[in-house]
């Protein structure tokens, strides 16, 4: 199967952000069902090959305009490019400064550089290098409580879209920063067939939504309890299996080309997965995806060759 090769400058996401307008300025800047988690299991139609939308054309060659924000009796002057940024940073929780220059700006790294610059200067980014055995280190990019703040305000985002700030399980960065690189993977499979990008779930907050059933009903008999439990499950767009519920990394929600609303789970999956815990993630119905490096080895366990795909790690 041919690569999905992320380092196409191509590959250019279309902008679900929508930035208020801007103003011109003239200065330069049977039991109990359980939850199953882990990065390892043994512990208008738009077109498929838009390079650049409209609004992101804007966000991506608008060097000079600001929009003054005021947060908490401060002001905070952003670029359309930088809510652009902030708005993928903030639904992501973390990620690779070099894949915001291919997807945000269409490869242009300086004017990345310089927006994370001006970002950092007004305290509402944290970056943080993460140092890996054996390959390149990661630039990793996060928001800050007040970054999160803005962006709520200012990004146009659903007012149900979780945005989340700070980096948080220091050993899981390198796989959840590649969480973003699986988006836009899946995200021109829903384009190509007519469907658009609405909302995008993580992990945490899945969990949240089944453990606030179960803990609703703790005080049921057993069976009971479990069948809670399952609708629960039925509801976010999970499914039961072997009395387990199987969290994904990630879920988009997406409108179809006829206007319905429908959910694929997305699982990136590793080399610290077992061949057991691989098949689980398949018969619970995950879209599986992998970085290069562990292609093979999670398709021998699938014994399935067109299920998995690809993603370049970096």
């Amino acid at each position: 199967m041919a690569r999905w090769d992320i380092f196409r400058g191509d590959r250019v996401r279309e902008s679900e952000v929508k930035p208020p307008a801007e103003e011109r300025r003239h200065n330069t800047e049977g039991a109990s069902v359980s939850v199953a988690r882990g990065p390892g299991e043994d512990s208008a139609t738009p077109s498929p090959e838009r390079p650049i939308a409209p609004a992101q054309e804007r966000a991506v060659t608008s060097s000079r305009r600001r929009t003054q924000h005021r947060d908490r009796d401060k002001a905070y002057s952003l670029r359309p490019s930088e809510v652009a940024a902030m708005s993928d940073i903030g639904r992501f929780r973390a990620v690779d400064a070099r894949d915001l220059a291919r997807f945000v700006y269409g490869g242009d790294g300086r004017r990345l550089k310089y927006d994370l610059e001006s970002l950092r200067k007004q305290a509402l980014i944290e970056e943080k290098t993460l140092l890996r055995a054996h390959r390149s280190a990661r630039k990793l990019v996060t928001l800050t409580a007040q970054g999160e703040r803005v962006v709520r305000q200012v990004s146009g985002l659903p007012k149900e879209q979780r945005l989340y700030h700070g980096f948080v399980k220091p050993k899981e960065l390198d796989h959840d920063a590649d969480l973003y690189k699986v988006y836009q993977r899946a995200v021109e499979e829903i384009r190509s067939r007519g469907g658009r990008p609405k909302r995008i779930r993580l992990d945490f907050e899945l969990k949240e939504s089944i453990n606030r059933a179960r803990e609703t009903a703790s005080r049921l008999p057993a069976a009971e309890r479990s069948q809670r439990v399952r609708e629960a499950a039925d509801g976010q767009g999970l499914k039961v299996h072997d009395g387990r519920v199987h969290l994904p990394d990630m879920q988009v929600e997406y409108e179809t080309r006829d206007g319905r609303l429908e959910r694929e789970n997305l699982e990136l999956l590793s080399q610290n997965y077992r061949e057991q815990g691989i098949r689980g993630k398949a018969a619970a119905g995950f879209k599986i995806y992998a970085r290069s490096t562990d292609t093979a080895r999670i398709r021998r366990a699938l014994q399935d060759t067109g299920m998995v795909r690809e993603v370049l790690a970096v």
